[in-house]
């Protein structure tokens, strides 16, 4: 960090916070809260005559309030830059501070926030994680327990900087235990707090436990885990090493820890799956190992940033294989453990990458997208009649719809990601999509449910998972109906509800209306907008008397090619139960409701076109020109 700061080319910020970030890659706009120290970073040098002079003591934060800091202090010793600042909801504002400071004169009790403006050519976040509060989990006793404490609180007592110079002393009488008990899992692997596991936390209780054997080797140490887990180099033999130094590993999830009044040791119950039975052990310390969370300002940071996060809160990658630095907004890259648990090694790893793929933005004097961007057709637009609508805003998940009523909307192209969201919800039709327009997904339908559409099952296929799902079917050789016609579009939302009827007018047997699970979709909201249109039709399909199964709605990835057959074969197993007059007549009864859903498809431009041309491909006259389209 002090190369970084020293670095001629690099201007670190502390003490600030991102308020809003505009624009896109390459052209980032973000407005920065440089928060007031009340002390001029060019004029303190760091020497600590303020703290030793200020009255007021306050809890540490970064020893986890185990020790006392000063009203004027900084978070730690090794800080970068190393300049004071005065919590001034602590401060009584007596001034001593700024008598201490003499010449030097860099107290100033007037400041206030500073709000800037910087360009940014791109972003990469590294916020970190948090950690479970395991105070929820009342059976473990952490808060009324003196002798009941965290890792973290564990490695201050133990670290020669720390509160007590790292001589290793119980909370409640200052002595050094001699015994202690390493519980793992906690909040994590729980389906009340965090069902997924932290990753690094074996290692880190196993590191923790050789630490404290190797600085009082006569103390007795107790590991208990669900199971350990040591999947990478050099970590089973690191756990092997434990084991060799005497310390025990206990398989089982302690279910409650008391305390003994009198002497305040502390009991842990809990499974020995060895013993095969429950036993209770007495311990004078106990060290909670505690889940990785989402910071807490994760939420903020993701509306802010305009990136989406997974169902754990944490940020979600554009790609989990194939582009795991990159977020789904351009230009914004995440790095270590603000994607998810990860030991020290990957997030060094990945911060090195999220450099790279940053780098390559700011080097680079222009940027290519993908070309299946937005269009407005200003003519069709009533926003440009002075009527108001904004429906295409609304569905933008990347804010790159500019709308003033009185005017046709203004897609920024370079935000745009080309999912079609705007287009499939806009009810004037008034956006198409390049390369995935109306006229040529309308061609596709038309001309796969040409011949016998009775028989046919037409699958409306995400580009990036349920399309790699039926690929992957494919190539695996896994068996599935012929009658399957697949057509691709970017994103599930972009499957307009007038596709799925006019599929269904042109006579089709079946649909399938499919897409990435919510928590892979790659277009932040996609997958939730296709979700509830989707669903929205299913109900309309069952009040209209369709035959539960013609229309299903699957959530595929690119890896369950099996699912994607297994799928099809159950649609094919329903329209083999329907006899064939019976089918015939549910398909003529429904077509005038089809035709009335339709009938505003018919509207957009080149649709007509585009419908004679696929007739004439019917027909087998003339050649399939995909510039015609």
């Amino acid at each position: 960090m002090v190369d970084a700061s020293r670095h001629p080319k690099v201007d670190v910020r502390t003490y600030t916070e991102v308020e809003r970030v505009e624009g896109f890659v390459g052209n980032f706009k973000a407005q920065l809260r440089e928060k007031a120290r009340f002390v001029f970073e060019d004029r303190c040098n760091g020497c600590g005559d303020c703290a030793e002079v200020c009255p007021i003591e306050v809890p540490n934060y970064f020893e986890l309030n185990i020790a006392p800091r000063k009203a004027i202090d900084v978070a730690m010793s090794q800080s970068v830059p190393l300049v004071y600042n005065i919590d001034m909801d602590s401060c009584i504002e007596c001034y001593q501070c700024v008598e201490a400071c003499g010449e030097l004169d860099a107290i100033d009790f007037s400041m206030e926030d500073k709000l800037v403006w910087e360009d940014i050519g791109s972003i990469v976040i590294a916020t970190g994680f948090n950690h479970f509060d395991p105070s929820a989990m009342t059976e473990y006793g952490y808060g009324r327990f003196p002798n009941v404490i965290t890792a973290m609180e564990m490695e201050r007592l133990n670290n020669s900087a720390g509160p007590t110079g790292g001589n290793l002393i119980r909370p409640s009488d200052g002595k050094n235990p001699e015994s202690i008990a390493i519980i793992n899992c906690v909040g994590s692997r729980d389906k009340r707090f965090n069902p997924s596991c932290s990753n690094f936390c074996c290692m880190y209780a196993i590191k923790n436990a050789v630490l404290l054997k190797q600085a009082y080797p006569d103390m007795e140490l107790s590991v208990y885990y669900i199971d350990i887990r040591t999947p990478s180099k050099g970590y089973e033999e690191f756990y092997d090493r434990a084991r060799k130094l005497g310390i025990r590993f206990i398989q089982g999830r302690p279910g409650l820890i008391t305390e003994d009044p009198e002497t305040q040791n502390v009991f842990v119950h809990s499974e020995d799956r060895d013993l095969g039975r429950v036993t209770e052990r007495e311990y004078d310390m106990v060290m909670l190992n505690q889940a990785a969370i989402p910071q807490p300002d994760a939420d903020t940071i993701s509306s802010v940033l305009n990136i989406t996060q997974s169902p754990g809160g944490w940020f979600m990658e554009y790609h989990p294989k194939l582009r795991p630095l990159d977020t789904p907004t351009d230009g914004i890259f995440l790095a270590g453990a603000c994607q998810g648990p990860k030991d020290i090694p990957s997030s060094v790893a990945q911060g090195a990458g999220a450099a790279a793929r940053a780098g390559r933005v700011v080097h680079s004097e222009e940027w290519e997208i993908e070309p299946t961007v937005a269009v407005v057709w200003e003519d069709r637009c009533i926003s440009a009649e002075g009527k108001k609508c904004g429906v295409c805003v609304r569905a933008c998940p990347y804010g790159s719809i500019l709308y003033e009523e009185g005017k046709a909307p203004e897609i920024v192209t370079a935000k745009c990601h080309g999912c079609g969201g705007c287009v499939a919800e806009c009810p004037h039709n008034a956006i198409t999509q390049l390369h995935f327009t109306d006229a040529q997904i309308l061609a596709q339908i038309q001309t796969l449910l040409a011949d016998k559409p009775e028989e046919k099952i037409l699958a409306f296929r995400c580009h990036w998972c349920s399309y790699g799902g039926a690929d992957l079917a494919g190539v695996s050789h896994f068996d599935y109906s012929a009658n399957e016609r697949g057509l691709r579009v970017m994103c599930s939302a972009r499957m307009d509800a007038d596709f799925i009827y006019e599929a269904f007018r042109l006579g089709a047997g079946a649909v399938l209306f499919s897409g990435c699970h919510p928590q892979d979709c790659h277009y932040i909201t996609g997958q939730r907008v296709g979700a509830k249109r989707a669903k929205r039709m299913l109900k309309q399909f069952e009040r209209v008397g369709m035959t539960s199964g013609r229309f299903r709605i699957e959530w595929i990835s690119a890896a369950e090619g099996d699912k994607y057959a297994r799928v099809v074969n159950e649609m094919q197993d329903v329209l083999d139960s329907i006899p064939e007059e019976e089918l015939q007549e549910e398909i003529e009864k429904l077509q005038p409701y089809m035709e009335k859903r339709a009938r505003r498809m018919r509207e957009v431009p080149q649709i007509e076109e585009a419908a004679s041309f696929a007739e004439k491909i019917a027909l087998g006259h003339g050649t399939q020109d995909p510039a015609s389209t």
